[in-house]
């Protein structure tokens, strides 16, 4: 098994055969190219060269007839096959195959493997430190890393998802400090029509309980590039917008934080967000009574110029933020949903989807989603919130014409018609999409 080089009478001990193949747009076995093959390779030749791995040689190939398995690599003289989908896969090919002599099994592909292997769910075993209650209906809850070590890093704007005694998954915002990963802190509002997640943590979750979470994933991040930044909070939306403000006072970045609740006893978090924010925070208690609340006409319209702004709590307010800051553009107006749209009237038409990585061609009937019949069709297809707004179901889209119907993607992502959340998108009434599944 190769390790850092030994040889030195071989020109190269390690030879690492990257499959860059790039096929015309649209084929239905797609291509290791455009499944980031070229960029992981660069990556690979970045890495061994900054870890002075001099007898080792990173060279794009052509391709390699895995395709449905891609993007694939072999080393050689080890002929180990993997396949990979990420930096983090990369990284720990570099760091136990190439530098520890040790075979990343999970990443393995087998002589006469034709498929791909069921994903395991990539969990952290967590303990739970401290339990509180922030407001009658909101506690905050801190995790720990089982083992004592540091926890992922992430941004501000992420979230992970929780795993409930009956295995369903739900998603909560990170408020701690990101440049903090001895613990996340979450905020968790007891919902009356909870689904199963926020009931089951009011009602059972207590210090020194362990949990499993997943990694942090951020569909709500902010962009650093901006001049100036205007948090907008409504109840518990202030979980992600506390992450993003401590954030910004590492930056010494310009913003203001506009925090809306009913009554200053209902405001989680109350002390933590005074002591980040300091003169940064405006308070806006509205009784219940939105027209009481925050003027978003005159905070907006005395922003900085490029100011971006950010919205997170009740869809009334992100739809009256969203409203009043039409005429900035997409790109400067950010949000994070908790809860799907009211229905939009959507007519339901069967349509075809063709899986390239299993050649299988299937149906989706009319009272069936796409997530629902890859299921049934025995593929773990996994998934989170199931109504469009976390993006955990999303999947790369080779081909067809799609009605997108979720809340995450942006207009642009969506004109370009090459990715969906098939939890809820569709394609058009006798299309056929070809997925990369």
């Amino acid at each position: 098994m190769a390790s850092q080089p030994q040889h030195t009478d071989l020109f190269y001990e390690t030879h690492i055969l990257c499959c860059c193949n790039q096929r015309p747009e649209g084929h239905p076995r797609s291509c290791c190219a455009d499944r980031g093959g070229r960029n992981f390779m660069e990556s690979i030749s970045r890495r061994v060269a900054e870890m002075g791995l001099t007898n080792v040689t990173v060279t794009e190939a052509g391709c390699m007839e895995r395709c449905e398995l891609g993007p694939a690599m072999v080393i050689y003289p080890d002929a180990v096959w993997y396949t990979y989908e990420n930096e983090d896969d990369v990284e720990e090919i570099i760091e136990s195959h190439l530098k520890g002599g040790q075979r990343v099994e999970r990443l393995v592909l087998d002589p006469d493997q034709k498929l791909p292997k069921p994903k395991a769910l990539d969990l952290l075993d967590v303990v739970v430190s401290d339990v509180r209650d922030e407001t009658a209906d909101i506690k905050s809850i801190v995790v720990k890393a089982a083992d004592g070590g540091d926890l992922p890093k992430f941004e501000a704007g992420a979230h992970i998802d929780v795993i409930t005694a009956t295995g369903l998954r739900r998603s909560y915002s990170l408020a701690s400090n990101p440049g903090d990963r001895s613990s996340y802190l979450l905020g968790v509002l007891r919902e009356p029509a909870s689904r199963g997640g926020s009931v089951w943590i009011h009602d059972n979750v207590k210090p020194g309980d362990r949990l499993q979470i997943t990694r942090p994933l951020n569909n709500f991040p902010l962009d650093d590039s901006a001049p100036a930044h205007i948090l907008i909070a409504g109840g518990i939306g202030i979980t992600p917008i506390l992450a993003m403000a401590r954030t910004l006072n590492g930056l010494d970045a310009k913003y203001q934080l506009h925090y809306c609740t009913r009554t200053p006893e209902g405001t989680a978090f109350r002390k933590e967000v005074e002591a980040i924010a300091g003169d940064s925070l405006t308070y806006h208690h509205d009784g219940g009574d939105p027209s009481r609340g925050i003027k978003l006409d005159e905070v907006l319209g005395d922003a900085p110029a490029g100011a971006h702004v950010y919205v997170c709590g009740p869809k009334t307010l992100i739809d009256a933020v969203r409203a009043a800051a039409a005429e900035w553009g997409e790109e400067r107006v950010h949000f994070e949903l908790f809860s799907a749209a009211p229905d939009q009237n959507y007519i339901n038409e069967p349509f075809d989807i063709y899986l390239s990585r299993r050649r299988m061609d299937l149906t989706v009937p009319a009272d069936r989603t796409i997530l629902e019949v890859v299921r049934e069709a025995g593929i773990n297809a996994d998934s989170s919130c199931e109504q469009g707004l976390c993006s955990t179901c999303q999947v790369r889209v080779i081909s067809g014409e799609i009605e997108h119907r979720d809340q995450i993607l942006s207009t642009q992502d969506k004109a370009r018609g090459d990715t969906m959340m098939i939890c809820v998108s569709r394609g058009k009434a006798g299309e056929k999409l070809v997925l990369d599944l």
